[in-house]
């Protein structure tokens, strides 16, 4: 049984899993709506190709996995709500200053 989410990133964690789901990257790439060019690009860091959020929660659903199963979504998520909401911002910024 998979965990709930990774810290490793999609790039890094993909191979692992299409190997245990029998997929291959044009199957995966079919199943999540994106183009396998891409994706592979991603996988290889090809011109510095990485995970955004939508390519990271569709993979992860793709797979069965819940959307947010890499932190490139997550990060994502992190990131959006702290440019909505300054109070929180400044309360991380301020936590971080203390440490």
């Amino acid at each position: 049984m998979e965990p709930r989410r990774t810290s490793s990133h999609l790039a890094d964690e993909l191979p692992r899993l299409l190997k245990d789901n029998g997929l291959t990257l044009r199957g995966l790439a079919r199943a999540a709506g994106v183009d396998h060019g891409h994706l592979s690009r991603v996988l290889r860091h090809e011109r510095g190709k990485t995970a955004g959020p939508d390519l990271a929660g569709r993979v992860a659903e793709a797979l069965g996995l819940p959307r947010d199963f890499f932190p490139e979504y997550r990060e994502s998520a992190v990131i959006d709500r702290l440019r909505r909401d300054g109070d929180l911002r400044d309360e991380l910024y301020d936590r971080l200053e203390s440490e």
